[in-house]
């Protein structure tokens, strides 16, 4: 992939998602996240159910939501892995060695205690674990995952953090030779206004849009036409 595909992926979903309002929203909220990454014990279920679970994941199904607690079973897991969290914390997919068996240990430790809450399942699973670290767990969903095969049983989550690995490295190569002096997710970031909104994206979320486009909603990226110049309103 080169900064060209990526950008034009980012510019699309910027405009399919209606300027991606509910991901912002949590995302800006530094100061949830650095709870729920630090010290997930002191966030309340309620208040977890609220924003991750209704606000992030969007599960309505009130027997899950209720019957089966289904947030605090999920807050109790994160809790239990607030070990692991903290080690990958400063972690990212740009350069993070995923040959290191510690490493991928973790990672699957976390992937594999989340899909094991009742309810939860492939793309709610990720979009929590992308929580916790936006620069390193990858959201997926079974679009993505049937066109690249990852399927087979259970998810092969290392080969799909692989496949982003590489394909954030290609961008950011290609952004370094056109000159660049800033990095590819903060220059996407702000022209795309998230900056401004009050936080930044990852290229792990750029190249989750890229693909949720190509191969989720099965259009072409870049799109076969653009117009040339824009027409200004009289």
């Amino acid at each position: 992939m080169n900064f060209n595909q990526l950008s034009w992926g980012a510019l699309c979903f910027y405009y399919r998602s209606a300027g991606d309002n509910k991901y912002g929203r949590i995302m800006k909220d530094t100061s949830f996240l650095s709870r729920l990454r630090e010290s997930p014990a002191d966030i309340s279920v309620a208040e977890f159910e609220e924003k991750v679970i209704l606000g992030h994941v969007n599960i309505e199904n009130y027997d899950l939501l209720i019957g089966h607690n289904l947030a605090g079973n999920v807050l109790a897991k994160i809790i239990e892995l607030q070990p692991d969290i903290s080690d990958l914390k400063d972690f990212s997919l740009m350069n993070c060695n995923l040959s290191d068996s510690e490493v991928v240990e973790k990672i699957n430790r976390i992937y594999n205690a989340l899909y094991s809450v009742r309810g939860l399942w492939l793309t709610g699973v990720s979009k929590i674990s992308h929580l916790l670290n936006d620069r390193l767990l990858v959201l997926l969903n079974l679009d993505i995952s049937n066109h690249f095969k990852l399927l087979e049983g259970n998810t092969n989550l290392i080969q799909w953090l692989k496949i982003t690995q590489k394909n954030i490295q290609e961008v950011t190569e290609d952004f370094r030779k056109q000159g660049y002096s800033c990095s590819p997710e903060e220059f996407l970031s702000d022209k795309l206004g998230y900056t401004k909104y009050g936080y930044q994206k990852s290229l792990a979320k750029f190249i989750d849009e890229y693909f949720w486009l190509r191969f989720g909603d099965n259009l072409p990226v870049p799109p076969m036409w653009a117009p040339s110049h824009t027409i200004e309103e009289d």
